[in-house]
């Protein structure tokens, strides 16, 4: 479809959210991407995520993005998209990789509506870029001033503290040499419990930040139930207390959700007569509807009978995971047990 002058401007409170694989391939996309795309969610789902690319954007402006997202730092930016129909759309979208157990599982688009400045500005350095007369990464004064704000904290703050104690050295060796040792013992007592003082704060903010990013990671992935210790005083403490109270709200949103979606499943199973069950992505069955709780009953022990003859899919669990976690289409199979048949669909 080729591209049109057409523009599709985005509500101020409309939020387009996508999930892709660490190939760029979409796995998910909610409901206000796939409207504003022109899509349908079938033809998105398993697509490379530049069938919205729009030929006026730069591949500079793509290879920053990917080399942002290799060194495991989030990348924010103005983006122009097309959609089905060949209009566009800007976005300012911010892209973060997603961790799973220490590693890089996916890749987060989330994109709201820019200011007229921000677009006018990206579209001024996009057609700059693309004739090759700028560069998208800053340079000289500039690129140093970024180095240095960027610069970790522990370490910020260790050069703060040894700016400070060089004077301080410094006074030391003069009293030295005046034999003023009494001072001079003084002084250096000072410093001691100063530098002791200094380096508790630094060690205990950066282990608070350090332990506040696993907390974040965590509940990104859904992961609730941290307990940070609410007892401590000062502004430590109040830190500590409201992350845990912000973990609350996100796991109590959680459990609305599913039950929301639990609720949802029940009203549109609850009178089918085939057998129906939902696990969540841990593979935890969180429903069943009456026929599969019925086929169970009726079936008691004998279900759970091992089986010599069954595939190696269904005795290792392992197994079981990684076949279903792969699967992007539905797979059927059936099973018999002690004269029963059961023939079912695993759906992703």
């Amino acid at each position: 479809m080729s591209v049109t002058n057409q523009e599709i401007q985005l509500k101020k409170e409309a939020i387009l959210v996508t999930r892709t694989d660490l190939a760029g391939r979409i796995t998910y996309a909610n409901d206000e991407f796939v409207n504003t795309s022109g899509f349908t969610r079938g033809e998105l789902i398993g697509a490379n995520h530049n069938i919205v690319r729009h030929p006026d954007m730069p591949s500079v402006a793509f290879d920053d993005l990917w080399m942002t997202l290799k060194a495991f730092r989030p990348w924010q930016g103005i983006v122009k998209n097309k959609t089905k129909s060949g209009a566009y759309y800007w976005s300012a979208t911010t892209v973060m990789p997603i961790f799973k157990n220490g590693k890089v599982h996916e890749y987060l688009s989330v994109r709201r509506a820019p200011s007229r400045e921000q677009i006018e500005q990206a579209e001024q350095l996009y057609k700059l870029l693309n004739a090759k007369q700028a560069i998208i990464k800053p340079t000289g004064l500039t690129a140093l001033a970024k180095s240095i704000k960027e610069v970790d904290v522990w370490k910020k703050m260790a050069v703060a503290l040894a700016a400070f104690l060089l004077p301080v050295f410094y006074l030391m060796y003069q009293l030295f040499l005046a034999r003023d040792y009494r001072l001079l013992t003084g002084v250096a007592m000072s410093v001691t419990l100063a530098s002791l003082i200094g380096f508790n704060v630094i060690n205990n903010f950066t282990s608070l930040l350090n332990k506040s990013v696993g907390i974040f990671y965590r509940m990104v992935e859904k992961k609730f139930g941290n307990a940070p210790n609410l007892t401590r005083n000062g502004l430590f403490g109040d830190i500590q207390r409201t992350l845990y109270l912000m973990e609350v709200n996100l796991d109590l949103a959680q459990a609305k959700d599913d039950a929301s979606r639990i609720l949802h499943i029940s009203q549109e199973s609850g009178h089918v007569h085939v057998g129906v069950m939902v696990a969540d992505n841990n593979f935890e069955v969180i429903y069943m509807n009456d026929s599969t709780l019925e086929m169970f009953k009726k079936a008691g022990g004998a279900i759970s009978t091992p089986l010599s003859t069954i595939d190696d899919f269904y005795t290792r669990p392992v197994r079981q995971r990684q076949l279903s976690t792969n699967h992007k289409e539905p797979y059927g199979s059936e099973l018999h047990i002690a004269g029963h048949v059961i023939k079912f669909s695993i759906s992703p």
